[in-house]
């Protein structure tokens, strides 16, 4: 294998159908020998850092092996190095024999495979071919994307040296094949999940595949009857209930984090109420465990009504009862089965989803290592707190601190707490190693605020909290200031001519098959439309639909109010015009 040429070039702007196009894909080759950077080699940039660059795009390779191909399938002769925007033009690595992980060396930079090529429309542009970019996905010839482990020199002529194969043995064709066509291969997804260089977009995506695998039968199913086995009280304000199914089957399949949908005949309401509570148990158990806290009114308002549902629970609901349910769902949710280090923060009644993620990861007998955090008022609002301490004795992997704000007398330091205070900021930095790892969140509005902008603040990428926030994400208020869109996708398709006009904020954009919903969308833009549960059962996301028309990726719980719209959970089949 031999380094041929080397391309670079930095963003211009050229005009396209009466636009201005700004892109980096013209590349050029270069003499002589450049310096390799993490974010791409001297010289060379991306302009549209959405969809092109990061430390997972560094450098994009493309075979010359490729050239001839296409030379004869476009029938032109005219083609140069850095013809199809590759940063390096290289001999005898294809598609079909490079793996995603596989580490290389050129020159005495080192670099690793981490995802196929993303064609989109500019490359169609350089190669003066309209739609080009699905010519080049369908003939299977992408290219791939390096990421810089070791920075260095290279230059045109080095060998190309591969020093470590990927234990998996995907090659770039089949991973490009599970990205684009088969897109029910669970298998694959799975297998996919497996090799740790994977760029974060492409895991994400074969992750949300899984997930909403798991959910498929959520979202034109029928209510599933569940029977109260067991209510046992965690603490003054928490009771727990043990749900078995009536009919005897198994039940559904859920990832820790989820939550289940509950459609409850309380007497006295004119409908029936819907309610999510997270499951609070791991999914290997026989049973779904919910655990709930009793909702006084507030107090500063106690003529209002105390929350309904959770007084139904804890006055009405117990042995025997009958509750109605559907299929767990919910993008809140842990792989158990991934060893990269998490840390957990709760607070209140926030807990419940953080302990079915603890109890997964010590269940499935793995050692990746985790920080639990929790904080609570004193031990008469305490849920669960001595089988949390349980776990962390009896795993070395697991470390847990708690903070009582106002522990009564008998409580005891060591015990039933760690310290007196608040979990905050400079708890987790003290505790923590690194800001490097995955965190996830639950818990009340402030305790959300302040730990969401401590952990940006500490460096956390945003890509790495997690959180499940029961009210409008608009309350998160310090999310106006992050740049980068925590729900970015990954673009691997060209945009589409739906226009998605965000009325409200003056934001139009064309519709682009790698996102999800219209969520997504917006966020990516740079929006933060209010949502919680992402799953179309809250109807916080609720937007008047002013023009067009849309599809649901997952069924509303309950259909929307007429001329409105649930982004967390639809698609455009036509342009649209929506009051965000």
């Amino acid at each position: 294998m031999k380094l041929l040429s080397v391309n670079v070039s930095l963003p211009k702007e050229i005009t396209f159908k009466g636009k201005t196009v700004r892109t980096g894909i013209f590349k050029e080759p270069v003499q002589g020998r450049l310096q390799v950077q993490t974010l791409n080699i001297e010289g060379d940039g991306q302009a549209d850092l959405l969809g092109h660059g990061g430390p997972f795009r560094a450098v994009y390779v493309y075979s010359f092996d490729h050239y001839p191909y296409w030379e004869s399938e476009l029938g032109r002769s005219d083609f140069a190095y850095g013809q199809f925007g590759e940063n390096l033009t290289v001999e005898g690595m294809l598609d079909q024999e490079v793996h995603v992980g596989d580490i290389f060396r050129i020159g005495t930079a080192l670099f690793q495979v981490t995802q196929p090529r993303v064609p989109c429309y500019k490359l169609a542009i350089k190669m003066g071919v309209e739609g080009f970019y699905s010519r080049i996905l369908a003939s299977g010839r992408l290219g791939f994307y390096f990421r810089v482990l070791e920075e260095g020199e290279i230059g045109a002529g080095d060998l190309i040296e591969r020093e470590k194969m990927d234990p998996v043995g995907l090659t770039i064709l089949e991973v490009n094949k599970l990205m684009y066509y088969d897109k029910d291969d669970l298998e694959g997804f799975k297998k996919s999940l497996g090799v740790e260089a994977l760029s974060p977009g492409w895991r994400t995506t074969f992750e949300g595949r899984l997930a909403k695998a798991e959910l498929s039968t959520s979202t034109q199913e029928p209510l599933r009857t569940l029977v109260v086995d067991r209510k046992v009280k965690e603490s003054e304000t928490i009771t727990s209930f043990y749900l078995l199914p009536e009919d005897n089957e198994p039940l559904a399949a859920f990832l820790p984090g989820q939550f289940l949908p509950l459609k409850l005949d309380i007497p006295g309401q004119y409908k029936p109420v819907l309610r999510t509570y997270s499951l609070s148990d791991s999914p290997q158990k026989d049973y779904y465990r919910l655990s709930i806290k009793r909702e006084p009114a507030p107090p500063d308002r106690p003529d209002l009504y105390p929350g309904v549902s959770s007084t139904y629970f804890h006055d009405e609901v117990g042995p025997g009862s009958k509750l109605l349910s559907k299929s767990p769902r919910g993008k809140f949710f842990l792989d158990p089965n991934r060893d990269t280090p998490v840390v957990l923060l709760s607070a209140g009644v926030g807990l419940t989803p953080l302990v079915s993620m603890l109890n997964a990861i010590v269940e499935a007998g793995s050692d990746r290592p985790v920080w639990f955090f929790h904080g609570s008022r004193n031990s008469s609002e305490h849920a669960m707190g001595a089988q949390v301490r349980r776990v962390a004795q009896e795993n070395s992997n697991v470390q847990i601190h708690i903070r009582y704000s106002r522990p009564l007398s008998e409580d005891k330091a060591g015990r039933d707490y760690d310290q007196k205070g608040y979990v905050d900021i400079e708890l987790v930095k003290r505790l923590v190693p690194s800001p490097d790892l995955d965190f996830y969140l639950c818990g009340p509005t402030p305790f959300m605020k302040s730990l969401f902008t401590g952990l940006l603040e500490w460096g956390v990428s945003e890509s790495h909290i997690h959180y499940e926030f029961f009210g409008p994400a608009s309350a998160l208020q310090e999310r106006a200031k992050v740049a980068t869109a925590k729900r970015e996708a990954e673009i691997y398709q060209c945009c589409q001519d739906l226009e998605v006009n965000f009325i409200k904020s003056g934001v139009k954009v064309n519709w682009n098959p790698s996102f999800e919903s219209i969520l997504d969308l917006a966020e990516a833009s740079g929006l933060s439309p209010d949502y919680s549960c992402r799953s179309g059962i809250c109807h916080t996301c609720m937007c008047k639909l002013e023009e067009g028309e849309v599809e649901y990726l997952l069924e509303p719980l309950e259909q929307p109010e007429e001329g409105s719209v649930l982004i967390c959970c639809s698609k455009p089949k036509t342009p649209l015009v929506i009051a965000v």
